[in-house]
């Protein structure tokens, strides 16, 4: 399997099938657009082909966060399902891995599936604790303006900044 970076309009449109296998709420009329404006933030997408065929898709972006300091998080990673159980993801993975390293980076960071599990920990992946999760921002956002919420910006931000300086 030849891995490279998807780079020009057509080779990402093409990508748009074997993304939908991972990513079911993509749509292919938005595909390029969320790809690009996910480029424009550091993402990368790889695509793994056997002969002329993509068998498999990688999407990473490289990373520094407080938690896991410098590291390449895969937020993509899917193999045709017709081509699964051939090796291709493990050599799309060892292939990320090479980019990491050529760069410096000496992590890399996903999450995973429960059905992936296995094939993470084949790799020697380790799996943390943490469980990641998400909530709709209008459930959690309060109903009305709630006076102790200071918003970025607010004079009543800036008055506070101006009295908490030293003179």
């Amino acid at each position: 399997m030849q891995v490279r970076e998807l780079s020009s309009d057509g080779e990402i449109a093409a990508a748009y099938p074997l993304a939908r296998e991972l990513r079911d709420r993509i749509r292919q009329e938005t595909f390029l657009a969320e790809v690009r404006r996910q480029q424009a933030e550091g993402y990368r997408l790889y695509g793994g082909f056997d002969e002329e065929r993509l068998v498999a898709l990688a999407g990473v972006r490289r990373s520094h966060t407080l938690s896991r300091g410098d590291h390449l998080f895969v937020d993509d990673l899917v193999t045709a399902e017709t081509s699964r159980g051939a090796g291709h993801g493990t050599r799309m993975l060892r292939a990320i891995a090479a980019v990491a390293e050529a760069e410096g980076v000496g992590r890399i960071y996903l999450d995973s599936r429960l059905t992936a599990r296995g094939f993470y920990e084949g790799l020697g992946f380790t799996f943390l604790t943490a469980i990641p999760c998400w909530i709709e921002t209008r459930a959690l956002a309060p109903r009305r303006e709630d006076p102790r919420i200071i918003r970025a910006g607010s004079r009543r931000a800036s008055s506070r900044r101006r009295r908490a300086r030293p003179s």
